[in-house]
């Protein structure tokens, strides 16, 4: 036991780097027996159990005060959540889910919900990782399209997406685990800008149309492509969701004159949180002219409760 104690203390000096390890006598360490892997990995745990217990220990002083307060901000919101929104809310998903799309944006954090569904709570089946992509998710997408059949499978890119212009440069000194991330995303060195962005989108519906070949023969599935554009770089509206890829057609006008395209009848506003019969605005007549690939895509039909 005396000589697996000192081996500990020389592991954690080691673990700590080197700085404490030389403040160790020579001697010390020369008299220790050697130890076998299996007890050196013991060690290991040991040591990381120690120092998890540490940092969980920290006070507010020790601790980012930053992370403070945005802990007390998604409480305070959470909160406002849950006085606004009673039990009817979450009745028609409370025991499961049956969501209408399957949806693959980017991990960035000016891309979200909100601009393509108010409520979109057991509605959009959510996959988000760096540059919208198949290759990283293909198993929350299969479990999408297999499992909760929805029939409509989207991607969504956006402007000024960080994982295009990362892929489009040099990133051979971002860690392993990134560099796997940017390596499945197949666009041109040196273009980061919109035209590789669709690039991407283009890719990723084609990745999918590939592995779901069935599904989407057979008009089980729709896979659609989108770029979401909060810089108004395509000078159709800021914030809009510009759909450029429907089961591997890419001509507007011919995006543009499909029947799932064509704008839906108006229907009567109704609270926003009395989500089973929820709407959304519809885009006026201006704006659909504007972009008729852009209609809404996401009205809500009334839904019917599953029979059991």
């Amino acid at each position: 036991m005396r000589d697996f104690i000192r081996q500990a203390v020389l592991s954690v000096c080691v673990l700590w780097g080197g700085v404490m390890a030389a403040a160790v006598p020579s001697a010390f360490a020369a008299e220790l027996p050697p130890m076998s892997d299996a007890e050196k990995e013991k060690i290991r745990l040991i040591v990381k159990e120690v120092i998890r217990e540490y940092a969980a220990t920290l006070n507010e002083k020790q601790g980012h005060g930053a992370a403070n307060d945005i802990v007390r901000d998604i409480r305070q919101a959470n909160s406002s959540f849950m006085r606004t929104h009673g039990p009817a809310y979450f009745k028609p998903f409370r025991d499961s889910q049956h969501p209408r799309a399957t949806v693959i944006t980017c991990s960035d954090s000016r891309v979200h919900t909100h601009a393509l569904d108010a409520s979109p709570d057991g509605d959009l089946f959510m996959i988000r990782n760096i540059g919208n992509q198949m290759a990283t998710a293909e198993g929350s997408i299969e479990y999408g399209v297999h499992h909760l059949h929805t029939p409509l499978l989207l991607f969504i890119g956006h402007t000024a997406c960080g994982a295009i212009k990362a892929a489009a440069s040099d990133y051979s000194k971002e860690s392993a685990a990134i560099r796997r991330e940017l390596d499945t995303i197949q666009i041109p060195k040196g273009e980061p800008g919109l035209s590789s962005i669709k690039l991407n989108v283009n890719s990723q519906v084609r990745q999918a149309m590939s592995k779901f070949e069935n599904e989407v023969i057979s008009g089980r599935l729709t896979v659609m492509g989108a770029v979401y554009d909060f810089r108004n770089e395509m000078a159709r509206g800021q914030g809009r969701l510009n759909i450029i890829n429907v089961n591997g057609e890419t001509d507007a006008a011919k995006i543009a004159a499909l029947e799932m395209m064509k704008e839906a009848p108006a229907r009567k506003p109704v609270r926003a949180m009395r989500r089973p019969a929820a709407k959304k605005a519809q885009p006026t007549e201006a704006e659909s002219e504007e972009n008729p690939a852009a209609i809404k895509l996401f009205q809500k039909p009334a839904k019917q409760t599953p029979s059991h």
